[in-house]
């Protein structure tokens, strides 16, 4: 069974918005896509950025890396625009009540 642990609480992160956490040296992003939280490492696979510098978009729940425009689905971590090859990794996540829980 995966353990879980709180990372944030729902208030801290607006409606179609994204946020940073660092948990015991991994960086992860937390989205908040139309009241649905996601989780995924906050570094894009293709060249060394923070995800959440870049664009969220709600349309199709995907985030553009800020360095090179490679975009990844959030639910999945899948890559939708190269130069990414390589999946984001996803972490699953819980709510209970305000408290953001993710599993790393």
């Amino acid at each position: 069974m995966a353990d879980f642990i709180k990372l944030a609480n729902v208030s801290d992160i607006p409606t179609n918005e994204v946020r940073s956490y660092d948990h015991e040296g991994k960086k992860i992003a937390i989205y908040n896509h139309n009241g649905s939280f996601y989780a995924t490492t906050n570094i894009c696979t293709h060249a060394y950025a923070q995800l959440h510098e870049g664009f969220f978009d709600p349309d199709d729940c995907s985030i553009e890396c800020p360095l090179h425009g490679a975009r990844f689905k959030v639910e999945t971590g899948a890559v939708l625009v190269l130069p990414a090859y390589a999946p984001l990794e996803v972490y699953p996540v819980q709510i209970d009540g305000d408290d953001i829980l993710v599993s790393l």
